[in-house]
This record gives C-alpha cells, sequence and structure tokens, in this order.
C-alpha cells in the first residue's frame, strides 16, 4: 500500500489481495486521512487481484466517513472479479458520494469537479 497526493487529493493504492489479514494497514489509513480532514479519497485497487469482505468494509467505511463532511470516495478498478464481488455486495448501487471508475486519471477528474 502508498499513498501519494495528486493536486491535493490522497490516493491510496493498494495491490495483491484485500483480506482479513491486509486490511488494517489500509484501514488505518484511511482514519488517518479522514481524521486529518481530508474529504475527498482516492482507493486505487487496479493492482488488487482478489478483495473478501474486509476489503467492502474498507470501502464502506471511506464512504461514511466522508459522507458527514460532504466528500466523496473514488474506486477505481477494471477487474472483473473485485467488481463482482461489488456487485455482489451492493457497493455499485451506491450513488451519492461514491463512484467506480476505470482509471486513476477518471478519478482524478471526477473528484476535481466535484471540489469545484
Amino acid at each position: 500500500m502508498r499513498t501519494e497526493i495528486f493536486e491535493e487529493i490522497p490516493v491510496i493504492s493498494v495491490a495483491g489481495e484485500i483480506d482479513h489479514f491486509t486490511a488494517k494497514p489500509i484501514e488505518e489509513r484511511i482514519m488517518e486521512l479522514t481524521a486529518g480532514g481530508e474529504k475527498y479519497l482516492i482507493l486505487n485497487f487496479q493492482e488488487v487481484s482478489y478483495l473478501d469482505s474486509a476489503g467492502v468494509a474498507l470501502i464502506i467505511l471511506a464512504i461514511q466517513k466522508v459522507n458527514p463532511v460532504g466528500g466523496s470516495v473514488a474506486l477505481v478498478s477494471e477487474n472483473r472479479n473485485v467488481l463482482k464481488i461489488l456487485e455482489i455486495a451492493g457497493i455499485t448501487q451506491l450513488t451519492q458520494n461514491f463512484a467506480i471508475f476505470s482509471s486513476l486519471d477518471d478519478a482524478l477528474s471526477a473528484i476535481r469537479e466535484r471540489k469545484d
């Protein structure tokens, strides 16, 4: 996991699998960023090959943290397996303060528009 800032927008990039064994550092980073006042987050899961309920919970946590302050979360992924799990969990039906993008550039553009 790494965190980068693009034009004042934090991007948490994760590679590999997200499960109960690997989710804790990601959760801590989301908590740290939102506690520090970040309203907009991008979760870059382009290199995530698998996620379980712990990964779904991370997305929900991020949404819950930014929602009260009028922020939003963008998820980046094209992995069919990851997207299928999100669809089954109902995450893809969320439209308020959350969107899924196929590229980091698209996610950054959407967040920039929302911030302005």
